[in-house]
C-alpha cells in the first residue's frame, strides 16, 4: 500500500463539482499537503509495543524526481501518570543513501530491545528526492503500558486532534487474545482506513487510539432482547474522538448506535463501510438501509431528477441514476462501491462517494 499523489488536476475537478470556494480551498490545502518533494507511508510494528520488545519502522516513499537518500530519526519523551510529558531530544538512527535514484523504495529499520515503559515515541523519516529536496513524515506512539489511567492510548499520531479525524478501537469484552486484537488495529489502519484510494492521499488526517476499557457489542437482531451497545466506563474521555470503533470477536449483525459502530475485528470491509457514516457523512446504498441526502456532495437522492441532474458533475452518467430497490432513494453509484458493502474485504469508495470523503476531510481541518 503507497500514500500516492494524485496529479493536481484530479483533484481540481472536485473544485468544478460544487463550490468555487470549496475548490479553492481544496487545490491550496492539496499543495500544502501533498506537495511534489515525494509521498511517503510510514508504519511502526508491532503497534502498540510493550516495554523492552522489538519495534520496526518502515516506510514506502515514491517520488517522480527518484529517491536519493532516506534518514529515520528518533524523540523519546517521558510522560507519567498525571498525562505531564517530558519532551526528549530527537537523535539520528539510521539512513539509506539510494544508488541510481529509484521512483519508489521501501526501507526498515529494527529497534532491538525497543524502549523503556512511560515513554512516547515519535520516529520520523525524511526522504531526499533526486532533485535534492526533502519531505518529513513523523508518527508518534506509545509504549505498553500507557500510564495515564482512563484515556486511549495514542498508537498512530500525526496531526493535531481539532484538525484530523481521530478514530478509537474500542476492545469488546469478548476479545480473549489482545495481541490479535492489537494486530488487527494495524490492520484497520494500513490496510483499510489508509488503505482506501479516496483517503491514501490524505492519510497525513488520520490519528489512531487503542480503549484501556472495553465494551459489549450486541447484536442488531436481538437488540429489543439484549438492548444496544454497552459503552465502555471511560466513554466520556472518548467524547473528542470523532470515531469509535467497538471491535468484537463473535460474529454478531453489526450496526451503529450511540455515537459508535461494531465490526468483528478482522471486517475491514465493515470498518469502512461503518466509517463512511461516522466520518465522511456517507448514507447507506443498498434499499433496507439509512437514506439521506446529504446539503454537500450526496450519494443519496430523494428524486430520480435530482441524482440524474448531478451525475454529469459527478463522474457519472444520467443512466448511472437508479433506485434502491423501493425504497423512493436514488443512487449513481455502482454496485462494487464501499456504502453498498461490509464484511471481511474492503470494495473502495465509488466516485460520487470518493467527492464527499475529499469534501469531509477538508471541512474537518478547516472547522473544527
Amino acid at each position: 500500500m503507497k500514500y500516492r499523489f494524485f496529479p493536481i488536476i484530479y483533484k481540481v475537478r472536485k473544485c468544478l463539482v460544487r463550490k468555487f470556494i470549496l475548490g479553492c480551498i481544496l487545490c491550496v490545502m492539496l499543495v500544502v499537503h501533498t506537495g511534489c518533494v515525494a509521498t511517503t507511508f510510514p508504519m511502526h510494528d508491532p503497534i502498540y509495543p510493550a516495554s523492552g520488545e522489538n519495534i520496526t519502522f518502515s516506510i514506502e516513499a515514491s517520488s517522480s524526481e527518484g529517491i536519493d537518500r532516506v534518514e529515520l530519526y528518533e524523540l523519546v519523551s517521558s510522560i507519567n501518570a498525571a498525562g505531564t510529558v517530558t519532551t526528549g531530544t530527537e537523535t539520528f538512527l539510521t539512513q539509506w543513501n539510494l544508488i541510481g535514484s529509484p521512483s519508489s523504495t521501501t526501507r526498515s529499520y529494527t529497534k532491538t530491545g525497543g524502549y523503556s515503559a512511560n515513554k512516547l515515541v515519535r520516529y520520523r523519516f525524511e526522504v531526499t528526492n533526486g532533485a535534492g529536496r526533502t519531505r518529513s513524515h513523523d508518527v508518534t506512539f506509545a509504549i505498553r503500558p500507557y500510564p495515564v489511567p482512563d484515556q486511549p492510548v495514542p498508537i498512530f499520531i500525526q496531526g493535531d486532534v481539532d484538525h484530523v479525524f481521530d478514530v478509537v478501537f474500542i476492545p469488546d469484552a469478548d476479545i480473549t487474545n489482545m495481541t490479535t486484537f492489537r494486530g488487527h488495529c494495524k490492520g484497520m489502519i494500513e490496510d483499510a482506513v489508509l488503505d482506501e484510494p479516496s483517503v491514501e492521499d490524505w492519510c497525513r488526517q488520520f490519528n489512531f487510539y487503542i480503549n484501556p476499557d472495553t465494551g459489549v457489542a450486541t447484536d442488531y437482531d436481538r437488540i429489543a432482547i439484549d438492548g444496544l451497545h454497552q459503552v465502555p466506563a471511560n466513554w466520556a474521555n472518548l467524547s473528542f474522538a470523532e470515531v469509535k470503533v467497538l471491535m468484537h470477536q463473535n460474529n454478531l449483525r453489526d450496526y451503529a448506535s450511540g455515537g459508535l459502530f461494531s465490526t468483528e475485528q478482522q471486517n475491514r470491509g465493515t470498518m469502512m463501510h461503518e466509517a463512511g457514516h461516522a466520518m465522511f457523512g456517507l448514507a447507506d446504498e443498498y434499499p433496507s438501509g439509512a437514506h439521506w441526502q446529504a446539503s454537500e456532495f450526496p450519494n443519496n437522492w430523494s428524486t430520480l431528477a435530482g441524482a440524474q441532474a448531478d451525475a454529469p458533475s459527478r463522474h457519472k452518467t444520467t443512466a448511472d441514476a437508479v433506485q434502491m430497490g423501493t425504497s423512493g432513494w436514488y443512487k449513481i453509484c455502482n454496485s462494487g462501491c464501499q456504502m453498498n458493502n461490509s464484511g471481511l474485504v474492503p470494495t473502495n469508495y465509488d466516485e460520487p462517494c470518493d467527492d464527499r470523503v475529499v469534501y469531509a476531510i477538508i471541512d474537518n481541518a478547516i472547522n473544527p
